[in-house]
């Protein structure tokens, strides 16, 4: 290990765990700046300066190329620091290098899993602007808590949040590894009172489930999806996925009696 992986590492270790709810508090007492805190994240989850990989996928990739050597990479835990501004929270950014941290951020040190994910998640149900509630829900995916699936389907069929907000819960929903995730993907897919764009993105987080999960309900909008868009977007990702299944269900499209 070098020693700038040595001082991220002894850093981890040493940053204390602090009460539930002092993030919250922290933000509350700042009009201008920034607050930032560590956690615990899931053990699929390496962070390192170049991005983020989850199972050994680089899911957020920020250098110049997905070729580019990884540096720095760690597991373990990731630091969050959360910028404010006239009171408000306005960006959520996970720190990927230690060159990265804001000078002068009131640094809380560790806290939980839990009251991390917590707190994100509900940035994410309206306590920041559009912008920082987007950003909050990757930091609260990383989490190392159980369910985290349950709180990404009350985002994703919440019409009272920002769209975005809503599309990246379906995004990363469509990621987890629960197949109970799937059931919450279909009912926004298949939900005709839905928003088209919001049907696209639920329908899109079903295409990254497991194929014996999410290709038998993209066959269903194929056939039933009351709008022509739902089943040419379901059509379009159902011949993304390379399954056998999928030519043969689509010369039984082809071949079925026009209506």
């Amino acid at each position: 290990m070098r020693p700038r992986e040595w001082a991220v590492a002894l850093l981890a270790l040493a940053a204390p765990h602090v009460a539930a709810g002092q993030v919250a508090e922290r933000v509350a007492r700042l009009d201008d700046g920034t607050v930032r805190f560590l956690y615990d994240v899931r053990d699929d989850v390496e962070i390192c300066d170049q991005g983020i990989r989850i199972g050994g996928r680089q899911m957020m990739w920020w250098s110049r190329g997905w070729d580019d050597e990884a540096t720095n990479c760690r597991f373990g835990f990731a630091e969050v620091e959360l910028q404010i501004r006239s009171g408000v929270v306005r960006d959520v950014e996970i720190v990927r290098a230690l060159g990265d941290r804001t000078d002068g951020a009131d640094d809380i040190g560790r806290i939980s899993a839990e009251e991390a994910s917590r707190y994100l998640l509900t940035l994410a149900r309206g306590g920041a602007t559009d912008r920082a509630a987007k950003e909050a829900i990757l930091p609260a995916v990383l989490a190392d808590v159980e369910e985290i699936w349950r709180d990404l389907v009350d985002l994703g069929t919440d019409r009272g949040l920002p769209d975005t907000v809503r599309k990246s819960a379906l995004f990363w929903l469509g990621q987890e590894a629960a197949e109970a995730a799937t059931g919450g993907l279909a009912g926004v897919a298949l939900d005709e009172d839905e928003d088209q764009e919001i049907r696209n993105a639920a329908i899109f987080a079903l295409s990254q489930r497991p194929t014996d999960e999410g290709l038998p309900i993209l066959m269903e909008l194929a056939r039933t999806g009351g709008e022509a868009a739902t089943r040419r977007t379901a059509i379009f990702w159902l011949a993304q996925s390379g399954d056998e299944r999928v030519v043969p269900f689509f010369e039984e499209i082809l071949l079925a009696p026009v209506p």
